[in-house]
């Protein structure tokens, strides 16, 4: 697998509200891993469309292991001007992070005109992808389910990878890395 697609909850889905949270340190470590672990088996790209939360977090991860693994992050967003609503913290974050990626594209050259942008930029995404890591857990429901759905019924027609990490896979590596560290420190 040459190219992976990685999404999932926005931050509020996660009751996260800032980045400084200690959950978002862990959950920059899980991604990390297991990008890495990717990376070791042939990943090149890891592909986000911009959104905040797993998707941002997912991609300073990719930036992380630019040096060691080669890893290279792409940010095709769904329209034009998609951080215009977003606060001035949140817009410098998301430019730090732009000004890292290889490469940065978008599906729809105009800004937001409806639902249906996103839908269609995660056909396209899934489309020009070999696999997608998705952070998803039944029992919280929130904006990566219309994601799910549209990888199961891709799946089914495709040759294609769907990793989908759970709040209780999350929750294993959190307590096993506190556990490492506790031991060595």
């Amino acid at each position: 697998m040459k190219t992976m697609y990685v999404t999932g909850y926005k931050p509020f889905e996660l009751n996260i509200f800032k980045n400084s949270q200690p959950e978002v340190k862990y959950i920059k470590l899980f991604l990390q891993e297991r990008l890495k672990q990717y990376a070791e088996e042939g990943l090149e790209w890891v592909i986000i469309s911009g959104q905040l939360g797993i998707e941002l977090w997912a991609a300073e991860a990719a930036i992380r292991l630019k040096k060691n693994y080669g890893l290279k992050l792409a940010i095709i967003t769904p329209f034009l001007e998609h951080t215009s609503k977003w606060n001035e913290e949140n817009q410098l974050y998301y430019q730090k992070i732009n000004d890292s990626a290889d490469f940065i594209s978008t599906v729809f050259e105009q800004p937001y005109l409806g639902g249906y942008m996103f839908k269609a930029a995660t056909e396209f995404i899934l489309n020009n992808t070999d696999g997608t890591l998705l952070l998803y857990d039944d029992e919280r429901e929130g904006s990566p389910k219309y994601t799910l759905h549209t990888l199961i019924d891709f799946t089914a027609e495709n040759d294609y990878t769907m990793d989908i990490i759970s709040l209780d896979d999350l929750s294993v590596f959190i307590n096993d890395y506190l556990s490492n560290q506790w031991e060595n420190g």
